[in-house]
């Protein structure tokens, strides 16, 4: 099950650490959110995997990212393996799971009964990053589970932007990078 040229590219770092990265149904893998957690991977040496397409218009996206993210996690050989994930990206959930695997779920669609399903019952440890100001978030059920590390932002879209102020975005990005690099290290 590999993944065809063009669906990825491959950021080289260590080859025994990788951070697979899923992007959202609008939001993909060169946006902001997704291509600084990319880059705090390549600072602390790990390898990145990127999910680099969009689903078709004529695709379901969830069976589309399931299947994705499938086979994104056997391109790889790494024996740690993290997967970040951005909001479509978070139906890998189950996968996840059931894989034992970390992640780090950026807006996390707890609008779906099988990611809250999934959370609720990971035994990895994953960060959740998300805002009361996202429908996606606050108009779902944030999972009671021990190894979730939970951060809920302020007032933010769906793309943990500020509307209206490109600074304050910045300093919303600043903050979600570094909990990113700092759930990288604890998985290393």
């Amino acid at each position: 099950m590999d993944l065809n040229p063009g669906e990825a590219i491959l950021h080289e770092g260590d080859p025994e650490r990788c951070v697979v990265l899923l992007p959202g149904v609008r939001y993909f893998s060169q946006a902001p959110l997704l291509w600084f957690a990319r880059e705090a991977a390549g600072a602390a040496g790990w390898s990145a995997l990127e999910l680099s397409e969009r689903a078709p218009a004529d695709a379901d996206p969830f069976a589309w990212m399931s299947d994705r993210a499938e086979r994104a996690l056997a391109a790889t050989d790494a024996s740690r393996i993290v997967v970040v994930g951005k909001s479509l990206g978070s139906v890998a959930a189950p996968l996840t799971a059931d894989r034992g695997l970390p992640a780090v779920w950026l807006t996390p669609l707890l609008v779906r009964p099988e990611v809250v399903s999934a959370l609720s019952t990971a035994q990895a440890p994953a960060l959740l990053i998300g805002s009361n100001g996202d429908p996606t978030w606050s108009g779902g059920e944030l999972p009671a589970n021990d190894v979730l590390e939970v951060v809920e932002l302020e007032g933010l879209d769906h793309s943990l932007q500020v509307e209206g102020d490109p600074l304050a975005s910045l300093d919303v990005l600043r903050e979600v990078t570094e909990r990113v690099a700092g759930f990288l290290e604890r998985s290393a």
